[in-house]
């Protein structure tokens, strides 16, 4: 059982690494959710059926699960209990546009048991990731210089005419910037990591993608992805400089960062007024934040606890944020004389999104997956991949965590807390 159980999740790895971020569907980026989502359903429902066939022939016995597991399984359950007692069941199934209803949780849930038991992390598992993140960095690259690869952008439309003929901004593969921004965080980190451990040609090459994958991110601004990075780096840094024996040089380098950390606080303090980032931090520093400062997460967030506070247990169900929410947006266009309007369906912080859609318990256990994720990482599960899912795991507080990318941080989240790696660190 276990031999052919491996060989499906490794199977199953490789096409969601490889093939899942580069899937976009026929319908460009007016509809790339759902055939991702189909893409996503579709391959993991028949990887967890497969899984099961295979239990059923060999009739074996279910092991008994661990902490990461059972964290897996509150979530699953919490996910269930939050969906049967939302006011709107039917809704919660599968969700609104963004395809991140029930089944896409149960799905998570499904990938975290599966693969935290047959998974085993495997050097292809970067080549496949950074071959992905190559083929999406020259698609970027090219929309950038106006050509409409692949047609995703509407006819006469293209990434330079976001905020004026259409809202949000899309780019590459995936979709909205925010999505390509979270992606890039578990890769980027990934491949840097690699490259380190690597003989020169390969690391060349990783290191290469994974610079146009961050040069990308400061192009398009995408400021979830570069806190991100930079949240990574400062713990990557000294992790990897420790894990090398050099605890001495480690130190230092945590010294070096704080005092660094505590110098950039004290300018930001001190931002005389004005706009933009630095003054917005400034502001919220001295108490003062404003609805609109963050590209108005401000505004989202406090809207996120409002109704928190009205479901708290079992929170309103999967995927109703967008139900429950009355942000409004509207933006007048002098460039078009139009106006742009848009309605807040996303709590823009993914464990908030949590939070508020699954209440407590499906926050906690949201929060447990992910710590026992990183306890794994700090105890010496592959420093490539933990670092990868730090990165995300700190864009998500201000990303929005869909199924266009979520998929891959669970299998991450898996793969660090794979029986087979605890194994290995325990030989």
């Amino acid at each position: 059982m276990d031999k052919y159980a491996r060989w499906l999740t490794d199977k199953y790895i490789c096409i969601m690494l490889l093939v899942f971020p580069l899937w976009t569907g026929t319908v460009g980026y007016t509809g790339i959710t759902r055939p991702k989502f189909l893409f996503f359903a579709l391959l993991t429902g028949f990887w967890l059926a497969a899984l099961l066939a295979c239990a059923l022939f060999f009739r074996c016995k279910p092991s008994r699960p661990r902490g990461f597991q059972l964290a897996a399984l509150a979530f699953m359950a919490a996910a269930c209990l939050s969906a049967l007692f939302s006011k709107n069941i039917q809704y919660s199934i599968l969700g609104s546009n963004r395809c991140d209803g029930l089944v896409t949780l149960l799905l998570y849930g499904g990938i975290a048991l599966g693969v935290s038991r047959w998974g085993e992390f495997k050097e292809r598992y970067v080549n496949l990731s950074a071959l992905a993140a190559g083929l999406c960095a020259v698609v970027c690259i090219l929309q950038l210089c106006r050509v409409n690869v692949l047609g995703l952008f509407p006819e006469g439309l293209d990434f330079y005419d976001a905020g004026t003929r259409y809202t949000g901004e899309f780019l590459g593969t995936m979709g909205n910037t925010n999505v390509l921004a979270a992606w890039f965080c578990l890769v980027i980190p990934l491949l840097t990591v690699s490259a380190l451990r690597s003989r020169p040609v390969r690391a060349a090459l990783l290191l290469l993608v994974a610079a146009a994958c961050l040069g990308l991110l400061f192009y398009i601004e995408a400021l979830s992805g570069l806190v991100g990075c930079l949240g990574c780096a400062l713990v990557t840094a000294p992790y990897y400089v420790n894990q090398t024996g050099r605890r001495r040089a480690a130190r230092m380098l945590l010294a070096a960062e704080a005092a660094a950390c505590l110098a950039g606080l004290a300018l930001v303090y001190f931002t005389p007024p004005g706009n933009g980032m630095l003054w917005e931090l400034s502001e919220i520093l001295h108490g003062r934040a404003q609805d609109g400062f963050g590209s108005s997460r401000v505004a989202i967030w406090r809207e996120a606890l409002r109704l928190f506070a009205e479901r708290p247990l079992l929170g309103g169900g999967p995927d109703s944020f967008g139900l429950r929410s009355t942000v409004e947006f509207s933006r007048f266009v002098p460039e078009t004389g139009a106006t742009l309007s848009t309605h807040a369906d996303n709590a823009h912080c993914e464990p908030l999104g949590y939070l508020v859609n699954l209440g407590i318990p499906g926050f906690a256990a949201y929060c447990a997956l992910a710590v026992l994720s990183l306890r794994r990482w700090l105890r010496g599960a592959d420093p490539a991949l933990g670092a990868g899912l730090l990165c995300y795991l700190v864009q998500s507080l201000f990303g929005l965590g869909l199924c266009l990318v979520a998929p891959i941080a669970w299998i991450y989240m898996g793969l660090l807390c794979s029986e087979r790696e605890a194994e290995s660190n325990a030989g």
